[in-house]
């Protein structure tokens, strides 16, 4: 902001309280030198919004840092919300031969520039991302399709599916040490906590299971 400028927001601002411009015309003098000072990367039209949110929130006067702390927000935020990029294609000038860079940096000053200032919009990393979900024709997504036989097939071929290890064969059994039940894993006994084995007692009835089949079919 200019002089002028902060002359103006001033003005504006005794309008609706008279608690914040100066009376005496020296104190004038040397307000007015302050809040420029303060305000001058400030553009006129933001300290002018800001003025407004900042008496719908606060039955204060407004200072000078009132207004920097609002726009020092709004850049950062601004600024944060850019991927801070630019495209070639979007600026002509470029040089595509120039091994300094100086014109692209240059460039890319003027957009950082804009960018904080509210001339130009800061574009994120999610507007440079394809959409989730490609569409079809009249903007209906598309649906997903089963795999069809063929796919499953080779995916089947290129990624066999490993069999899960079934166990001691003494699982078919109910464990007399645990309460397993037949298929499931032993427990240890004192803290409940699956095992890779068996409880011996439980070997001992598949065995004497097994012996009672054999004796049977050989009669």
């Amino acid at each position: 902001m200019t002089l002028d400028e902060t002359l103006e927001l001033l003005a504006q601002i005794a309008l609706v309280d008279d608690r914040v411009v100066k009376v005496d015309e020296a104190e004038q003098r040397a307000q007015l030198t302050m809040w420029a000072a303060v305000l001058r990367d400030v553009p006129l039209r933001f300290a002018g919004e800001a003025v407004g949110r900042h008496y719908a929130e606060s039955a204060w006067p407004i200072m000078p840092k009132d207004i920097a702390q609002r726009w020092r927000d709004t850049v950062r935020d601004r600024l944060n919300r850019s991927v801070g990029t630019i495209e070639p294609t979007d600026h002509p000038h470029l040089d595509p031969d120039d091994d300094t860079g100086d014109a692209y940096v240059k460039a890319l000053r003027a957009h950082r520039r804009a960018i904080a200032t509210g001339d130009d919009e800061p574009v994120g990393l999610r507007e440079l991302m394809p959409a989730v979900g490609s569409r079809l024709g009249g903007g209906r997504l598309a649906e997903l399709v089963p795999a069809n036989t063929e796919f499953t097939e080779a995916k089947q071929q290129r990624y066999p599916r490993r069999e899960q290890p079934k166990g001691p064969p003494e699982r078919a059994v109910h464990c007399p040490a645990c309460g397993a039940s037949p298929g499931r894993p032993c427990q240890t006994t004192s803290r409940g906590r699956q095992m890779t084995g068996t409880h011996p007692s439980r070997r001992d009835v598949y065995d004497a299971a097994q012996s009672t089949d054999s004796k049977g079919d050989q009669s």
